[in-house]
Parts: C-alpha cells; structure tokens; sequence
C-alpha cells in the first residue's frame, strides 16, 4: 500500500498540528509529487511574511517539513505527467490538483492503483481521486 500526500495534510500538520498524517505515515511507503515541497515552503513563507509565523514557529514550520521531506518519495514532473494533467479529468480539478492526480495515476501504474490511498483535504481532489480508482481515507460524504 502506498499513501499519496497532498499539500493540504501536509501543511496542516505542520502548521496546525492536524494528527491525520500520522496514519498515513503508517503506510510502507509516502509518495508525493514534487510540487508538495513547492507548495509547503511557498505556504510557510507567505505566513511569515503576513506575520501569522514568527521566528520560532517559522524555523519549526521548516524543520518538520525538512524531517517529513526525508519520509516522502518525491516524483518529479516529467512530461507524461504534465500531459496526463492537461488532460481532461471525471471531476473539474485546479491545475495543481490535476498535476497531483495525474502523478497518482503515474505512480498507480507502477503499483496497483487499488493499492494507492490519496490523502487530501481538498473535497474536488478527493471526489476525483475516487472516481480514478483510488482510496481516499480523509474524504467526507
């Protein structure tokens, strides 16, 4: 079983201290698009410079994303991804999300895409993460 991280756990985890994360770290394996890093450090940085981090929870924020990066197969975004994303897709997604289903379904090809669990918060991501086969342990209704 492989467990597929959002940014949204991620960051709320980090930020918030959400506990939901922690089942996912109980998969063999943590699999994310390489954008999840991008996103997580542009977060951080926009709290602190809106005066929501300060110093010390700013260099915290940072190092539980540095110690969580270490856990998280990271996969880069080659082109068959970026294609597969400017495809059209069961349910409307945003372009980032498109860019994380479409590294789901390429990681899903690898494993078995029964296999996959999609952690997100993001209702759209989820209800589309459900229509192309995977698990979706966060999703409500």
């Amino acid at each position: 079983m492989v467990a597929y991280l959002d940014s949204s756990v991620v960051l709320r985890y980090i930020l918030l201290g959400d506990t939901a994360l922690h089942h996912a770290m109980a998969f063999p394996r943590l699999v994310s698009s390489e954008l999840l890093e991008i996103e997580c450090r542009r977060t951080i940085n926009r709290c602190r410079l809106q005066n929501e981090l300060g110093d010390d929870t700013l260099v915290q924020a940072l190092d539980r994303l540095d110690q969580l990066l270490q856990m998280v197969d990271l996969i880069e975004l080659d082109g068959p991804i970026k294609q597969r994303a400017m495809a059209s897709f069961p349910v409307v997604v945003k372009t980032l999300d498109a860019l994380h289903l479409a590294t789901a379904q390429a990681l899903a090809a690898e494993e078995a895409p029964a296999g996959l669990q999609v952690f997100s918060y993001d209702k759209a991501m989820n209800l589309c993460a459900r229509a192309l086969g995977f698990g979706t342990p966060l999703a409500t209704g």
